[in-house]
């Protein structure tokens, strides 16, 4: 750390600041600054405009008897990258180990009374609107130097002293909104939620890019390599070093600034999990932690984004949602999450307000947790790529009796099914597609010991007309009813899905292969099963049936949903009843809801 000597105003290293007394300046950068190749020559320095600063700076140190003054125009060597990143990461720790900060407004007049400022109002002699007015209060920068200091003073620009931070702190805080707490002890920022400090800087400006990231290291404690040149990814990596330092979920509590698809060019339905600037956490200043939270996600980084364990909630229009733990008065604070081929995204980035559709939202709980990857960022041209990948989407629904059990879902391709909204992603919107679901349903306790297979494939623009087909068979693979693993081929290499139906005598033996006569084994009868008791007298026969719609939503977006139903109804008489149940080789249904039974 470079210091200047308030006598001579030559520039000592100086290797551990905590060891010296020092003051330091807090101001805002005007044209013709002293730099610190200037100030090794005094008749040169005295040339620029800044000089005054430096001087008076050391002027006051000397009358508090300081040796030391600090003054990061001149102090900082920012020829060489090394000391300039050491500089801007120490710079919280120097303001906070310095022994007196003096804040200097050079656009706050001077007192009418100078003689004596402190006769108007206890504490500050102008209004609030006068001194938060400054542009003091709109740099970067200056947001980490009045926290640091324990001591500081402000001067207008005659440089008269009209009050210091322990006199005004209320005033302080009603123009920053940093809290009371912390000005008073910089130790509360740990306890301080990363969104509210995050909002502090919210509506601050630095002169490149790369300080909204780098002017916040301090307030965050963070310490993190300097880039200039990587532009708005600085702020991407300065959360990403608070992630893996951290473990609060108010770090995702942003809200991006363009909502209006039609006006905003610069809108995205879809944004990855980090913000894009400070500028996105206004309004977080009142965000208070939740006292209960029925569970603690966790989460860590990975190359593509940021792995999230928790019990989501589950809200409208197949949207995940997430509760991170943190509320402003009397709204919880949650975010909106999509599954789509490439990962999961932040869907409606501009609302922390998970309550839509008539305010009404519940949780499903799918076993303890789940683990999701939630992608770093989404560029424009992702984002309207991922909202044409919303297009023919399949959802399924099984509406079966309560008696019967869903023991088993293998969906194929894996990678495309959202196990929570059980649907199909579509990753090909304009190419055929065919998806494939293998299911196990069991039968009502004490009648079943076994689990009864079935399989529905779902196509789409496989066939020349283009329309989409679903299919229900039975799911035991055999020579005639091929077990087809659609996540290792083209759709177009599948067999036709209506035409590997064999005739009717081989898969009469198919189905009714291993009957038995003992009870307690489930008979296929293509679209039925036959759950018999163990005396064979009565049987519960099931009846399995599929319907596919089509919904065109307002966004231009169709989607479709697919219904797997069964019906059950009891026979007397074992035989007599498997003998009169009828025999459907297959049910197939189009987009009009029209069937088939052959």
């Amino acid at each position: 750390m470079w210091l200047l000597d308030t006598k001579s105003l030559a520039l000592e290293a100086v290797d551990e600041p905590s060891s010296v007394k020092y003051a330091i300046l807090s101001h805002t950068w005007e044209e013709d600054e002293v730099t610190f190749s200037d100030i090794s020559d005094l008749d040169r320095a005295r040339q620029k405009a800044g000089f005054s600063k430096i001087a008076k700076t050391c002027e006051l140190a000397r009358e508090r008897g300081l040796q030391y003054a600090w003054v990061d125009t001149c102090c900082i060597d920012k020829s060489s990258s090394a000391e300039l990143s050491e500089a801007i990461n120490s710079m919280f720790a120097w303001y906070k180990s310095s022994t007196v900060c003096f804040v200097f407004l050079s656009d706050l007049p001077p007192l009418e009374n100078p003689e004596n400022p402190f006769d108007r109002q206890p504490g500050l002699p102008y209004s609030q609107e006068a001194v938060g007015g400054c542009r003091w209060f709109t740099r970067g920068w200056t947001l980490q130097e009045p926290i640091a200091p324990a001591r500081v003073e402000f001067y207008n620009s005659n440089w008269e002293m009209f009050t210091q931070k322990s006199e005004c702190t209320w005033v302080l805080s009603c123009i920053t909104s940093v809290a009371v707490s912390v000005l008073d002890s910089p130790s509360n920022l740990r306890q301080t939620p990363v969104a509210v400090k995050m909002s502090w800087a919210a509506s601050r400006k630095t002169k490149r890019i790369e300080d909204r990231a780098y002017s916040l290291l301090g307030i965050f404690d963070i310490h993190m390599p300097l880039l200039y040149g990587e532009r708005y990814k600085s702020f991407r990596r300065f959360q990403e070093e608070i992630a893996r330092e951290s473990d609060d979920l108010s770090l995702f509590a942003w809200r991006s600034q363009s909502s209006d698809r039609t006006h905003d060019e610069n809108f995205q339905l879809f944004r990855g999990i980090f913000a894009r600037s400070p500028t996105e956490f206004r309004g977080c200043s009142q965000m208070r932690k939740t006292t209960f939270q029925s569970s603690k996600p966790e989460f860590s980084l990975f190359n593509r984004g940021v792995m999230i364990k928790d019990s989501f909630q589950k809200s409208t229009k197949d949207v995940y949602v997430m509760d991170l733990g943190f509320s402003k008065p009397y709204l919880p604070i949650r975010i909106f999450l999509v599954h789509t081929a490439n990962g999961f995204v932040r869907s409606i980035p501009w609302s922390l307000d998970a309550l839509v559709e008539n305010d009404r939202m519940y949780r499903v709980l799918l076993g303890d947790v789940l683990s999701i990857c939630v992608l770093r960022d989404v560029t424009q041209q992702e984002d309207f790529e991922l909202q044409r990948l919303r297009h023919k989407s399949f959802h399924v629904d099984f509406d079966l009796p309560k008696s019967l059990k869903l023991e088993r879902v293998e969906p194929s391709p894996e990678h495309l099914w959202d196990k929570f909204f059980s649907k199909f992603i579509n990753n090909r919107p304009n190419a055929p597609y065919v998806a494939k679901l293998s299911l196990s349903v069991r039968g009502p306790a004490g009648v079943s010991r076994g689990a009864f297979p079935l399989g529905i494939t779902i196509g789409c623009g496989v066939y020349v007309d283009g329309v989409p087909h679903v299919t229900l068979y039975q799911g035991q693979s055999s020579d005639h009813i091929p077990d087809r693993n659609v996540g290792t081929v083209e759709p177009w290499d599948v067999t036709n899905l209506f035409a590997d139906h064999v005739d009717w005598k081989s898969y009469q033996r198919v189905m009714f292969a291993g009957r038995g006569f003992n009870g307690n084994v489930p008979t296929f009868k293509d679209r039925e099963v036959c759950f018999s008791d163990k005396h064979g007298s009565t049987v519960t026969v099931t009846q399995f049936s599929v319907e596919l719609e089509t919904h065109n939503l307002d966004d231009g977006i169709t989607t479709y949903r697919v219904i797997l139903s069964g019906a059950m109804k009891e026979l007397l008489g074992f035989l007599d009843a498997v003998n009169r149940a009828p025999s459907y080789i297959f049910l197939e249904h189009s987009p009009s809801g029209a069937s088939t039974v052959l």
